[in-house]
């Protein structure tokens, strides 16, 4: 898969319908991802990298605008004068400034998938929801393997820079294989009672979706997200 990062715009060149195309070629590999109904990394890839340029555009424009507003327009002249080529440094905001919306267009056809498969998922509490909920278990199916993910969660606060974020880690401690039908929810909970005795009464939740995507790349990803929504409410 092509590589698409800031090097691309920041490092030099000398044909700008080249550098676009490169450009172009490794966007659209993401979107044939998107349409292979695979979300991650590409989604927060793309997404990072377009608030990277629009960042760098604002920061050069309203530099280029304070310039402006010092600078007396040249006086009129009636000898025309040469062409200046465009220099090295432009050439790469022209190259930002065209590429802003070709990944708007590809980080919203993402954006649909992702809504899509969000909708298309449910979380329900397996049991009573305890009070504590910073730890626990989900369980997720994977209908193309035929198998049921269990996972232990646990949340964290990060501060960062002031600001408070709460974190989610998932690490997979079973995997039940299809047999007819699933393993009961209620079931699996008092199998994961007894086996780790130090959640005697953990929050669980199932995951109920009938969408055979790929489980790393989409489902897991929307439901951990799902799940901190959740758990923040």
């Amino acid at each position: 898969m092509a590589t698409l990062s800031l090097e691309l715009f920041t490092r030099s060149f000398d044909d700008m319908e080249r550098r676009q195309y490169e450009i172009y070629s490794a966007i659209a590999e993401y979107t044939a991802r998107f349409r292979r109904n695979r979300l991650y990394p590409e989604l927060q890839e793309l997404i990072a990298l377009y608030r990277s340029l629009e960042q760098i555009l604002a920061e050069h424009e309203q530099l280029h605008s304070r310039e402006t507003i010092r600078v007396l327009p040249p006086a009129a002249s009636t000898h025309a004068e040469p062409e200046i080529p465009a220099q090295p440094l432009e050439q790469m905001f022209e190259l930002i400034r065209w590429a802003i919306p070709v990944l708007a267009a590809a980080i919203e056809e993402g954006t649909a998938l992702f809504d899509f498969v969000e909708d298309n998922i449910t979380l329900t509490s397996v049991g009573l929801v305890p009070m504590y909920t910073s730890e626990g278990y989900v369980l997720v199916p994977e209908h193309r393997a035929c198998t049921l993910h269990v996972l232990r969660y646990a949340t964290s606060q990060l501060v960062e820079y002031g600001d408070s974020y709460r974190m989610l880690r998932t690490v997979e401690v079973l995997t039940l294989s299809h047999r007819g039908v699933w393993s009961a929810a209620e079931t699996v909970k008092h199998w994961l009672i007894e086996e780790y005795p130090e959640l005697p009464n953990p929050a669980t939740f199932s995951c109920e979706t009938d969408l055979d995507f790929p489980y790393t790349e989409t489902i897991l990803p929307v439901v951990k997200r799902k799940l901190m929504c959740m758990l923040s409410s």
